[in-house]
């Protein structure tokens, strides 16, 4: 072991004057701990002393100064301090004294002093005095207090290095802490960068990811001089291309300029943490450049960075999408919060482009799935073409992307949607002799002081991307607040958290109205069950605004979950009346629930659960829906009419193929759409469709009803062309649902069985 190595490791070794008054009284307590031991072992010494290898008298037991040995022990000089002298000494001072001496040795060799034990001027003389056996007899509590020290030391340079470790987990645990809190990627980057900077002592941090156009820095004040734009690209060409497959912390060495008095150019070192992506590529690094102190990087400085580039990791891998590379929902809502703070006056704004490629649904159903996705990609790829510097793309979800272009105008955001979209017309999908071209639709909105608060500009971008979908797709559309689609999006948006909130309090009102057979031979009542909504001064919410933001934000599918087990509900609290009266209830089902894989297995349970007669059930589908989803529609309507339930098909007539599909379904009833009832008394063309509708049903022996019938001249013409059944405010008005299963209780009790108890009129 050479010099310098024992001088670093070896505990008795002093380093500073505090150090070694530490070290000595240190020794002086152990000593004193073993001072009843030493005089057990030799009852015949006068005392003990131990000197330490600077001859200095650490401790006496007799607590005296005694300048007879102090002289003594001086003089020996290298004896004590060369540890392959004689390990006992034994000489007679001038007084008469006889010492016998060990040496005390820390571990299994370092010599860190000398024990004395001191004995009466004729204890030495004595033909019983044997120094062999006496220091046979001392040594094994020499070699005890020897060891002590050494695990003292050892424990104490553990006491050490645990604080220090200690002092490195409370950084790591604020960093993960700060890390994990945010919700703003953003900030838990530069949190990380800022605070592993200050902790090493950095005067420049930097983390840089090119491709998706990270930078972050940290400056101490030091280098606030320093060209930062030079040591960025310094750090980029010519750093991050050393870290090319590694994922380990390193150290490099930067030499410095002659001559050159920038803080920067006098030499430092810099520590390097690869920021590895999904696919184990360096795409990034965090690099830690020259330390205010001057002192080299340490193995510890590694794993401790090597932990905060693995947080680094996690907060790009939450904030990023990993198909495209892109920035994700939250990490670009994280950007707008960033980039609203850049925003200086009234004056000043950005721009958002939103996208949503038109046709991907039918790339996915011609071609597959992960055709899709590679349409995908291509289309990320083609966004970020000639990218401008103060633009960031993020891809919202499934085939919604943004850019966020910062300090620019509406024209600037034109000019680089219109460039996108013409390079969208490459975007067309081949596979074998089949191909199809992708368009886009485009929604631009500006981002300023005020629309940026809240993520209002965002929600605007997106209604103007849905204006121009609405208006034709493959256009491009700018945001204008008095565009009457975008109002009806934002009164829509209004409706969705209030139809959200009546969802989860059951607060909707369900009523009845009923449906009277005209032609005499049907005399169980029948109703239809219909959903109202108040807003919050209990104002009636207009039925078609509830059910336009219903469907356009997909809550139809909850809705009529609802509004199917609330009925059901009522109805089993009422089973005697329902059974007894024969009654049937018909129920409206949306296009979006007959689509819902899952609509037929609720439905089963809640009729198997409540006992309730299928046949009190008509579920009511409407022809449009029923045709988009044709297979389902069929699987629907044979399995409800096989358990019992009747399936009527509504607004039949509206489409321009009605009759051609009217043979695929199994239905009980006919539901002539409203446009022809309620003009038919002046319109022969309406009378005409009704009266074909009408003829069709009977052929297929089906019933047919007349909804909207207000007037008893339009009643009397339905029944004259042979209509079965007829709905409106003419035959009845709607009532709550729980008033008229009342009425039907009260009327049960005044009416023989089989006896129509609720009027026709």
């Amino acid at each position: 072991m050479n010099a310098a190595a024992v001088a670093h490791t070896e505990p008795w070794a002093p380093e500073s004057a505090l150090a070694a008054d530490v070290e000595k009284l240190a020794y002086r307590k152990a000593f004193a701990t073993a001072k009843d031991l030493l005089c057990s072992l030799l009852p015949r010494a006068e005392c003990f002393c131990f000197y330490d290898r600077e001859a200095y008298c650490v401790w006496n037991s007799e607590d005296n100064d005694d300048f007879e040995i102090d002289t003594f022990v001086a003089g020996l000089g290298a004896e004590i301090l060369n540890e392959r002298s004689e390990e006992k000494i034994k000489r007679t001072l001038g007084s008469g004294r006889t010492l016998l001496g060990l040496q005390v040795r820390s571990g299994e060799s370092a010599v860190i002093g000398l024990l004395l034990a001191v004995f009466s001027k004729n204890a030495g003389k004595s033909s019983s005095f044997n120094p062999d056996a006496l220091a046979a007899m001392l040594a094994p509590a020499v070699d005890t207090i020897g060891q002590g020290f050494f695990l003292n030391r050892q424990l104490e340079n553990a006491f050490e290095r645990v604080q220090a470790i200690e002092d490195e987990l409370q950084l790591v645990y604020a960093v993960d802490e700060k890390v994990h809190g945010t919700s703003h990627s953003h900030a838990g980057l530069a949190h990380l960068v800022g605070q592993s900077g200050r902790f090493l002592g950095i005067s420049y941090s930097l983390l840089v990811i090119p491709s998706k156009r990270i930078r972050i820095s940290a400056t101490h004040s030091s280098w606030k001089e320093v060209h930062k734009g030079v040591l960025d690209r310094y750090v980029v060409d010519h750093l991050l291309p050393k870290l090319e497959g590694s994922h380990k912390p390193a150290v490099f060495d930067i030499p410095g300029i002659e001559g050159s008095e920038n803080a920067a150019a006098q030499g430092f070192q810099t520590l390097l943490t690869p920021i590895v992506d999904r696919h184990d590529n360096v795409e990034g690094v965090i690099a830690q450049l020259g330390r205010v102190e001057d002192r080299p990087f340490t193995k510890s400085d590694r794993r401790f960075m090597s932990h905060v580039g693995r947080k680094a990791e996690y907060l790009i891998e939450r904030s990023f999408d990993a198909m495209t590379g892109h920035m994700n929902r939250a990490g670009f809502e994280a950007q707008l919060v960033e980039s609203y703070r850049t925003l200086e006056s009234d004056e000043d704004a950005h721009q958002i482009i939103y996208f949503d490629l038109d046709n991907l649904q039918l790339v996915n159903d011609t071609f597959g799935r992960s055709a899709g996705d590679e349409v995908i990609k291509r289309f990320a790829r083609l966004l970020e073409q000639d990218l401008p510097r103060s633009a960031v793309i993020s891809r919202l979800t499934g085939d919604d992307f943004c850019i966020l272009l910062t300090h620019a105008n509406a024209d600037d955001a034109l000019k680089l949607a219109e460039t996108a979209r013409e390079e969208g017309k490459k975007l067309r999908y081949l596979e074998g002799d089949k191909s199809l071209q992708v368009t886009m639709s485009v929604g631009i909105a500006e981002f300023d002081l005020e629309s940026g608060k809240d993520g209002k500009a965002l929600t605007n971008a997106r209604m103007t991307c849905e204006a121009a979908k609405d208006h034709g797709r493959d256009r491009i559309e700018v945001y204008d607040d008095t565009d009457q689609s975008i109002i009806r999006r934002h009164d829509d948006m209004q409706l969705v958290s209030q139809i959200q909130q009546m969802l989860d309090a059951n607060e909707f009102r369900l009523l009845a109205q009923p449906i009277a057979c005209i032609n005499g031979g049907d005399i169980r009542p029948r109703f239809e069950v219909l959903l109202r909504m108040k807003d919050g001064d209990g104002v009636n919410i207009p039925t078609a605004a509830f059910f336009s933001a219903a469907e356009r934000y997909q809550l139809m599918p909850q809705v009529d979950r609802w509004v199917l087990s609330t009925t059901i509900s009522k109805l089993t609290r009422k089973l005697e009346v329902v059974r007894k009266s024969n009654a049937v209830f018909a129920i409206n089902l949306s296009g979006q629930s007959l689509g819902d894989d899952g609509i037929l297995e609720f439905i089963e349970f809640e009729l198997e659960e409540s006992k309730l007669p299928p046949e009190s059930l008509c579920f009511e589908i409407t022809e449009s829906a029923a045709v988009s989803n044709l297979r389902k529609a069929q699987a629907f309507i044979d399995t409800l009419r096989d358990r019992g339930c009747s399936i009527s098909l509504d607004d039949f007539g509206a489409g321009l193929s009605s009759f051609a599909y009217l043979k695929n379904f199994n239905v009980d009833t006919l539901k002539i759409d409203g446009s022809f009832i309620r003009d038919i008394a002046e319109n022969r063309i309406s009378e005409s469709m009704v009266a074909a509708i009408t003829q069709v049903a009977k052929v297929m022996e089906l019933n047919t009803v007349a909804e909207y019938v207000e007037s008893d001249q339009v009643r009397e013409l339905i029944t004259k062309i042979g209509v079965d059944f007829a709905q409106g405010h003419g035959i009845g008005k709607p009532v709550e649902i729980d008033k008229v299963l009342a009425i039907l209780k009260r009327r049960l009790k005044q009416a023989p069985q089989n006896v129509a108890v609720f009027p026709a009129s």
